[in-house]
């Protein structure tokens, strides 16, 4: 299932559909959607579990078949907060593998897949904003000659187990304009929770007093745009999440 790469790969536009597709419902959940042909999937409550690359961490899940004509499909909610930590050591960037196992009634029913992550369809929503904020952009230090900032990033992490962010990058950009740039290494999200990010800006004074300097004189509304990319580091490979956020810069020299 893609519950844990929707997270870390900012949903990037899916090719054409496979026989598995996943809607982002909140930050809490997704709603995972397999479908298939054939007689041997009758409709009716299911019940069973899923594993995923191989891991022997398996998920409990529930849902219903329905049917039409020859197709059938069953959706499945999927909390994140359940998904085995196990099945984030075993993710790859790329490829992936996944098994269900359950019962229909009477019926056993074993399905499986793999391939890559980009054939699955998404209903992502903005789920950038379910996950990503900017909540401020602050200049700590303003001279005649010189300006510091920094940018107050949430980022939640839903998942039962911390997330290794490897490298930040991003760039600002005051009222369409760049205006200072900046870089982290080696950050830690905890579990289960909404996480604060102080990212050190290198501010370019004089583009910043060109671009925004009247309004920040006379405490005017200043739009800023942060873009750039963090990395998430797994076992099996580095995934880049996009960042496009967008805010107000404050003046808290």
């Amino acid at each position: 299932m893609r519950t844990l790469v929707l997270l870390l790969a900012v949903l990037q536009s899916a090719a054409p559909p496979s026989s598995l597709s996943v809607k982002i419902e909140d930050e809490q959940k997704a709603l995972v959607t397999i479908s298939g042909t054939g007689p041997d999937m009758p409709a009716g409550a299911f019940q069973g579990s899923v594993a995923v690359n191989g891991s022997d961490a398996r998920l409990p899940v529930t849902g219903t078949v329905t049917r039409s004509g020859s197709s059938w499909s069953l959706p499945i909610e999927v909390r994140f907060a359940s998904v085995p930590a196990d099945w984030a050591e075993r993710l790859k960037p790329d490829a992936f593998s996944a098994r269900l196992d359950g019962r229909v009634g009477d019926t056993a029913k074993a399905w499986s897949e793999s391939g890559n992550w980009k054939e699955i369809e998404v209903d992502a929503g903005k789920a950038q904003e379910k996950f990503l904020s900017l909540r401020d952009v602050q200049i700590t230090e303003m001279t005649l000659t010189s300006s510091e900032a920094q940018a107050i990033v949430a980022v939640r992490n839903p998942f039962s187990f911390p997330l290794r962010i490897a490298e930040t990058e991003y760039t600002l950009f005051a009222e369409g304009h760049e205006v200072g740039s900046g870089s982290t290494r080696g950050m830690i999200l905890h579990p289960a929770q909404n996480n604060t990010l102080t990212l050190p800006i290198e501010v370019d004074h004089g583009a910043l007093i060109s671009a925004a300097g009247k309004a920040l004189l006379s405490g005017g509304d200043v739009r800023v745009e942060l873009n750039g990319k963090l990395v998430v580091r797994l076992k099996g490979g580095d995934i880049s999440i996009p960042l496009h956020l967008t805010g107000h810069l404050t003046d808290a020299s």
